[in-house]
């Protein structure tokens, strides 16, 4: 099965990355964008509004076109690996109506046929 080209678009991910300051407060610092090709739906149905509640209008889906592999990370924390050499983990940033800084970030990641990604805005 493929996806629909008339649906795909193409969208960055940022690799997000947990700094701290002078001052030892954290912060997340953004990588250099990768772009990937997706389609892009809006949340919705029963199981995603018990989840997401008055979330829901902020939650969209990426299914994400292309292969993908699994590799473990340093913390037990799962990356995916996709062909066109973004990796992508919970919490990384992605840019979909903005070019330059994530607007939304990933929350919940799906290993189905096609990777799959629930974000919300930030």
């Amino acid at each position: 099965m493929r996806l629909k080209r008339s649906r795909m678009q193409e969208y960055k991910h940022r690799a997000a990355e947990a700094k701290r300051d002078k001052e030892g407060s954290s912060y997340t610092e953004y990588a250099a964008p990768i772009p990937f090709q997706a389609e892009m739906w809006a949340a919705g149905g029963k199981l995603q509004t018990e989840m997401y509640g008055i979330r829901l209008p902020n939650i969209r889906n990426l299914r994400i076109d292309g292969g993908y592999k699994e590799l473990p990370g340093p913390s037990g924390k799962i990356r995916y690996r996709l062909d066109c050499g973004a990796e992508i983990s919970v919490n990384d940033g992605i840019c979909i109506y903005s070019d330059t800084e994530p607007d939304y970030k990933v929350v919940a990641i799906y290993p189905y046929r096609f990777l799959t990604l629930e974000v919300e805005k930030l």
